[in-house]
């Protein structure tokens, strides 16, 4: 993990790593992607919840690698 997990809040932006497996010349080589997903919900005692760039929705797990998008901050709060 590149960032601290109790700082996420929803609305932040940030990327998961994933190995993937892509079919290659010389037969299949696994790959590293940066997967964008947008944090939808923290709450005490879980795990973040985020929706990744394809939409599905996962949680961020302590095994997993990820980041805080590089200049992209959480929308700031609209005064009421």
């Amino acid at each position: 993990m590149l960032a601290n997990i109790q700082a996420l809040e929803a609305g932040d932006i940030v990327e998961i790593k994933y190995r993937v497996w892509r079919p290659a010349a010389a037969g299949d080589e696994v790959v590293e992607k940066w997967i964008s997903a947008h944090v939808v919900a923290c709450e005490s005692g879980t795990w973040p919840l985020v929706r990744l760039a394809d939409g599905q929705v996962t949680e961020i797990r302590p095994f997993m690698t990820w980041r805080n998008l590089p200049g992209v901050r959480r929308p700031a709060a609209i005064a009421a």
